[in-house]
């Protein structure tokens, strides 16, 4: 009995270390005060636009996406939050929904919570099963940096569990930094 528990923890542990590997080390993106670190293997399509930066991460071979979303307006107050979860989280929330059930699924729709750069997210997490093979997408919002970024996480299940690493360097290294003062020059140092 303690020697299949050992061979069992033993598996888990180098299926660990293999994923680890495989995705090296994590790169570092940094643009316009959006700042995350990603797993090597990862690309990054750009998708930005006047109102937000936004941009999709994917690996080749996997089903698995993540998707940052970071609004360029100031909220600097908790009305504002409620205004920009109305104005575009709900909407959002709502169309990741439709997706599923335009596919063929009947979507499930919990109340999560996690954490984005050192803060506390609120979220959903959108279940379905499309084809027999279950999946989700878990959608997060926070405000950091007084602007709103909103992280999705999606794909089928076993694609999400591979990924999992990859998301949460890029859920815990998330922050936006404040833009340069106005008038600012960098300090050289002679």
């Amino acid at each position: 009995m303690k020697s299949t528990r050992l061979l069992i923890a033993c598996a888990a542990l180098l299926s660990f270390f293999a994923i680890a590997v495989s995705q090296g080390d994590a790169k570092h993106f940094t643009k316009e005060g959006l700042v995350f670190d990603y797993a090597n293997g990862w690309t990054i399509a750009d998708e930005s636009n006047t109102d937000a930066q936004q941009f999709t991460l994917n690996r080749s071979g996997s089903d698995a996406q993540i998707r940052i979303f970071a609004h360029r307006g100031k909220v600097d107050s908790p009305e504002k939050l409620a205004q920009a979860k109305k104005a575009f989280i709900d909407p959002y929330v709502k169309s990741v929904s439709n997706t599923f059930v335009q596919m063929g699924a009947k979507p499930e729709t919990t109340p999560a919570t996690s954490e984005i750069g050192g803060a506390p997210a609120d979220g959903v997490r959108v279940k379905a099963s499309l084809s027999g093979e279950p999946g989700e997408a878990d959608v997060y919002w926070v405000t950091l940096g007084e602007r709103v970024v909103v992280l999705t996480f999606f794909g089928p299940d076993k694609a999400l569990k591979q990924a999992t690493p990859a998301w949460d360097t890029i859920r815990t290294t998330l922050k936006i930094e404040p833009p340069p003062k106005a008038g600012a020059t960098p300090k050289t140092k002679p």
